[in-house]
């Protein structure tokens, strides 16, 4: 897990300090060591060092920063060379051992144990099809000299990030935004109201892998970008795709489906249990955490794992004694750690401001800064490495809103023996559902364009999205990519890398979401019961109380409370600059009881676009 940044320019750059300048904003995320390399513009020279003072012309450039995970040794030091290629890496390639002994057989041989030399090794043999056999994540950057080709490049799921800022005198790349802000500062101001309506008026963003910058972009997920050096001309390849439909009951049975679900997962829990850094988990008492920390307890060899859970004074909000549960089942091999909950007060001038920087876009709810601290407090324990059960509920449609798109789907299938699967499904489902849960799903409902209208904050003219197909397939794919895991991914690596610790996220194993989106629907909601099939896979794992829970919580955080108890210090936070071309900020904070009171969410989209505009374009500091 690393950071990455360089550029391909048209005119010579005369010295390399805008280089050192994008690598320096991204100095946290890589505090165990740096480099650059660059192409001599005159004689084809190549030169690399440290961070020093680097005066020669130059079109070509690139810069690492390196958090040492898989190997601690000097060995892991980037840019890395082998023959004619130069690499950039940022990432986790867990199947290295597996492709070096292959790659071996075809005649490779390696100096060092980094996952590093095998990517360049597997591109000396493979070309781009050696992105189709990592398994893991990354983005990077490959300069071929013999073919005068710079090679970007981004993981099946997009896990790993890369921005791209693409203008007339060059292209620009780096694993943060600011870097690139920091190369070219006129595209500061340059905000996409497309990106802003988005995330004002259904809180999406990375939609399209566009960001709130109007030239700025990610690299899609599972794509390869070719430049050639000399003409500038552009190949752009998506190396995989989602699969395009799912398989029928005759195709794959209940059971089958079940015993394969569970092997993939025990093979992507074990690919992520390798580090040189210490591992752990945390455990929620949930299904997804208590179903991959059961599978860790399966595999470990000496000594305990770790495994991390926060308890919560409220114990409608607490999960913690479903997670002691888990725990006590494998306690001979697994370290339970139980942290109390999180202070949910506005944070200090400094903190709020650093994580400002860390996003360096608008994020959903106050919820995240409470997830990064308590990742701060893992960091503190010890842990190098994350794992965590995010990604399952967009995967396996865990998230009560895919119900009733269940129900659709099940209505439109063929014959009359669906109708009493339906009923029964309608049924069980509303048993399951204690009544707290269902007045929660009402009241989780978006508002619509007009009611949003009705408070008269946001300016007429931007412009009210149009949703996805609200069908089960479209609505699966659209969590899984623009609606929700694009964002997720995002926000979450930004707060992790701010520390720094690695996540690792089974349930986005690309061989686990390729399976499981072939999965016939009614085996991920069945008699009421969501993620069914995850059930079914780890039935002989868990306590019977925690497999069945009927009741889902999530990160316990009351945005509501927490909006309400912090309105004097927001009001002073959004009052500091009135300017906004998106807000009428007096407006706001006129109409902040009431806004707190019907849609908590949308406000805090209002307050936090507020402040992003004064941190992030204006440049004002926070002052509380």
């Amino acid at each position: 897990m690393c950071a990455i940044a360089g550029y391909l320019t048209h005119a010579p750059q005369p010295t390399l300090d805008t280089l050192f300048a994008m690598s320096h904003l991204m100095a946290h995320r890589g505090p165990d060591g740096d480099g650059w390399w660059a192409v001599h513009a005159a004689d084809g020279q190549q030169l690399s060092g440290g961070l020093a003072e680097g005066n020669f012309f130059h079109r070509l450039a690139l810069a690492h920063r390196r958090y040492a995970v898989m190997d601690r040794s000097p060995d892991g030091h980037q840019p890395m060379t082998a023959g004619d290629l130069t690499l950039v890496f940022n990432g986790e390639i867990y199947n290295h051992d597996e492709l070096r002994h292959e790659l071996r057989s075809l005649g490779a041989q390696f100096r060092t144990a980094t996952d590093t030399e095998v990517v360049l090794a597997a591109y000396q043999h493979w070309g781009e099809r050696c992105f189709e056999r990592f398994r893991g994540f990354f983005a990077l950057a490959l300069y071929d000299a013999h073919n005068h080709a710079l090679l970007l490049a981004r993981d099946p799921l997009g896990k790993a990030p890369l921005y791209l800022l693409e203008r007339p005198d060059g292209l620009w790349f780096a694993s943060d935004i600011k870097p690139l802000l920091a190369a070219c500062p006129d595209e500061r101001e340059r905000v996409s109201h497309e990106a802003v309506a988005h995330y004002l008026h259904l809180g999406w963003r990375d939609v399209g892998h566009r960001t709130f910058w109007q030239n700025i972009r990610s690299l899609p997920a599972a794509t390869w970008l070719r430049v050639d050096t000399r003409s500038g001309e552009t190949t752009t390849q998506t190396y995989w795709h989602f699969p395009e439909k799912r398989l029928t009951h005759s195709e794959l049975s209940l059971p089958a489906a079940a015993m394969q679900l569970r092997d993939l997962l025990d093979q992507a829990v074990r690919r992520r249990l390798r580090a040189a850094l210490p591992v752990g988990f945390t455990l929620s008492g949930g299904l997804d955490s208590s179903a991959l920390v059961a599978l860790a307890a399966q595999q470990s060899g000496e000594g305990k794992i770790p495994v991390f859970t926060v308890r919560y004074a409220d114990p409608k909000q607490d999960e913690s004694p479903f997670a002691r549960q888990v725990a006590a089942r494998y306690a001979d091999r697994l370290e339970h750690v139980v942290l109390d909950g999180l202070d949910q007060t506005l944070a200090d001038e400094g903190a709020w401001d650093s994580f400002f920087n860390l996003q360096e876009e608008p994020f959903h709810d106050p919820v995240l800064y409470t997830d990064f601290v308590q990742q701060q407090r893992l960091s503190a324990a010890g842990l190098g490495v994350c794992i965590t059960g995010a990604g399952g509920d967009e995967l396996l449609a865990g998230y009560p809103a895919f119900v009733p798109a269940h129900f659709r789907w099940l209505a439109g299938q063929p014959g009359w023996g669906k109708w009493p699967h339906l009923a029964a499904d309608v049924v069980a489902f509303f048993r399951s559902l204690p009544a707290s849960e269902l007045a929660n799903l009402v009241a989780r409902r978006c508002l619509s364009a007009e009611q949003i209208t009705d408070f008269q904050v946001i300016h007429p003219a931007l412009p009210y999205p149009t949703r996805s197909p609200q069908d089960f397939g479209h609505m699966v794919l659209a969590k899984m990519s623009d609606e929700a895991m694009h964002y997720w991914l995002r926000s979450t690596h930004k707060h992790y890398m701010g520390i720094p610790i690695e996540p690792r996220m089974p349930f986005l194993d690309v061989d686990v979401v390729e399976f499981c989106l072939q999965l016939p629907p009614d085996y991920l909601i069945r008699r009421g019961w969501s993620k069914y099939i995850l059930r079914r896979a780890v039935a002989d794992l868990l306590p019977p109380n925690v497999l069945w829970r009927k009741r889902k919580m999530g990160f316990p955080f009351d945005t509501q409370a927490w909006l309400s108890k912090n309105k004097s210090d927001i009001c002073r936070l959004i009052s500091r600059d009135r300017s906004n071309p998106w807000l009428d900020v007096a407006g706001l904070i006129r109409q902040y009881p009431d806004l707190c009171r019907r849609s908590p969410q949308l406000l805090w989209r209002m307050v936090c676009l507020s402040m992003w505009y004064q941190k992030m374009v204006q440049q004002k500091n926070h002052e509380l």
